[in-house]
């Protein structure tokens, strides 16, 4: 039997395994420095149909290219594209122990690509999740995350904190739609905060993508890690830093750890805006963040802030870019009963 355009081994077995995007209310580039998020999982997901392959080799296709993209083929070409993230969560998989054989490998999403909706996140944990089910083992997301995470520093060459796998590896896609998590990325622990009935959240698309790899996503890591390095802290306490700390540091670092400070600072009070429903003070957060993203850590673009002023000329409460930057998606706060 062919699928995918391959000769399976066991035609009869074939996997699948899905799993759901996130879009990030507050709290962005701070989780590879330990700091504090509050992300949401998205209805969009990825889904990843998982078989054995006959000939002993990987092969990846997807509605993204179209065609199939050999694994050999593929690193003698340089490719930079999806595959290198499914590739490397088999790699992880296998080198973990678990039996995973050589796989045909096909995807379907509607997380949009390069977009700061964790699509690499959704992606990984979905071909984990098929290539498990496939060999009949299991890993708790605890665990699926950080293979995952592992998979994207070591094969994609992306150094991302945890906070998307971790969230993605979380999502239950049966919870209430309202619910965000809160999560402590250096303690690795999450609760989940109930959002206001009366609090909707769009995510407005700029059309813009970024591609993390192109490094401007690890020199603002690399800033941040700088940072802390001079003050002699560790990374995960630089959002301790004081006032005067952060004076002290050369300006671009300065406005570096500035940004870790007081983001995640405004994800505390973002947490405690929500619990009292305080969707003003929520908005205000929002619109700080955003200023933060823009200012101090120089990841946001000229299409994503004319969006963010857009929704703020409309009434929105808040506004902000969500995920890594560059480009992507804008996340923005109304309340329900006074928009309309």
């Amino acid at each position: 039997m062919r699928v995918f355009g391959h000769v399976l081994a066991r035609p009869s077995e074939i996997a699948v395994g899905c799993a759901n995007g996130r879009v990030n209310l507050i709290g962005d580039h701070v989780d590879y420095a330990g700091g504090l998020v509050l992300p949401r999982a998205t209805r969009e997901t990825t889904t990843v149909a998982i078989a054995m392959a006959a000939d002993g080799s990987d092969h990846f296709t997807s509605e993204w290219v179209g065609e199939l993209v050999d694994a050999l083929e593929s690193d003698v070409a340089g490719d930079a594209s999806w595959e290198r993230y499914a590739r490397g969560v088999l790699i992880e998989l296998r080198a973990r122990g678990i039996m995973v054989p050589p796989m045909a490998l096909a995807v379907v999403s509607d997380v949009p690509v390069g977009a700061g909706l964790s699509s690499s996140a959704a992606l990984e944990i979905a071909v984990a999740r098929a290539a498990l089910a496939l060999v009949g083992m299991e890993l708790t997301p605890a665990d699926l995350a950080l293979l995952a995470q592992r998979a994207e520093h070591l094969h994609a060459g992306v150094p991302c904190g945890i906070m998307d796998q971790w969230c993605v590896a979380h999502a239950n896609p049966c919870a209430a739609q309202h619910d965000a998590m809160l999560l402590d990325c250096a303690q690795r622990t999450h609760e989940l905060i109930a959002l206001p009935m009366n609090l909707r959240i769009e995510v407005l698309d700029s059309g813009i993508r970024h591609a993390l790899r192109d490094g401007g996503y690890a020199a603002r890591r690399q800033d941040v890690f700088d940072a802390a390095a001079r003050l002699a802290r560790p990374v995960e306490e630089l959002a301790r830093a004081s006032d005067a700390e952060i004076a002290s540091l050369p300006a671009q670092l300065s406005r570096r750890a500035r940004h870790v400070v007081t983001e995640v600072a405004r994800v505390r009070a973002a947490v405690h805006a929500l619990r009292n429903n305080d969707l003003a003070g929520f908005g205000a957060l929002l619109q700080a963040s955003h200023a933060s993203l823009r200012d101090d850590f120089d990841v946001s673009t000229p299409e994503v802030d004319r969006i963010v002023e857009m929704a703020l000329a409309r009434g929105a409460l808040g506004a902000r870019m969500t995920g890594g930057g560059f480009g992507g998606c804008v996340v923005v706060a109304w309340k329900l009963d006074g928009r309309e």
